[in-house]
């Protein structure tokens, strides 16, 4: 089986979240926008205890930080975080972040 999905003006569902497009039992695929100056959470720290993530900059720049580091990640860079790692991502930029991710197994 195929399935495709036309995420063109899906973009702006995903503003300041992140948006499932595939989910099945072992993965979850979606999209992640970031406008200049938001954050994701707006507070504390996001953690998927079962979950390792990736994570794909697609356009812009973003800060992902951990609970001990901040990396400075844009357009092109690939980012693995392991499963029970406090985290949040940053758009300190000027433009937006567009952000393909991926966790497996699904949230």
């Amino acid at each position: 089986m195929v399935e495709i999905v036309k995420v063109g003006k899906t973009w702006n569902d995903a503003r300041n979240k992140a948006l499932p497009i595939f989910n099945n039992d072992y993965v979850e695929m979606g999209i992640f926008l970031l406008l200049p100056g938001e954050r994701s959470p707006k507070e504390g720290f996001s953690i998927h205890p079962n979950s390792e993530e990736y994570a794909y900059i697609l356009e812009g720049e973003v800060v992902f930080c951990t609970n001990k580091q901040c990396y400075n990640l844009k357009e092109g860079d690939i980012m693995y975080n392991a499963p029970g790692t406090p985290h949040y991502t940053e758009n300190r930029g000027k433009n937006e972040a567009k952000i393909i991710w991926v966790v497996s197994p699904p949230l």
